[in-house]
């Protein structure tokens, strides 16, 4: 993923909720998907088939929060999972906002499959 595409996905994680899913869903169909929201978690689906699943994490410091996600079955049963964490890293300066992305699937319930980011501000 360039630059520019992390830009993209790090404004759109940035969004306010309403707005992350109508963005989310214009992702979804321009790939032939569906997006349903079902508690705060988006799932895309092809031929009501889920086809994988966006869990996102606000504050990587509540354990809690966390241990939910590995809770619920249907986040672990998905395809592919993918929590996007908003971590923050005083050591990444690319950009103001960082979100790491992890995937879950049956062969890894913790794989770091990517980091995006808002730009950064000019100083």
């Amino acid at each position: 993923m360039d630059l520019e595409e992390c830009y993209k996905w790090g404004e759109l994680f940035s969004c306010e909720w309403k707005t992350k899913i109508k963005q989310m869903a214009e992702r979804a169909s321009t790939l032939g998907l569906v997006q349903e929201e079902i508690k705060g978690i988006l799932i895309w689906k092809k031929d009501k088939t889920e086809q994988c699943r966006w869990v996102f994490v606000e504050d990587p410091s509540n354990v809690e929060s966390i241990r939910n996600i590995y809770a619920n079955d249907q986040n672990i049963k998905s395809p592919a999972c993918y929590i996007i964490v908003k971590q923050p890293d005083p050591s990444d300066n690319r950009g103001d906002i960082i979100f790491d992305i992890f995937r879950l699937n049956s062969i890894s319930y913790l794989w770091h499959f990517n980091r995006v980011f808002t730009k950064p501000i000019k100083q």
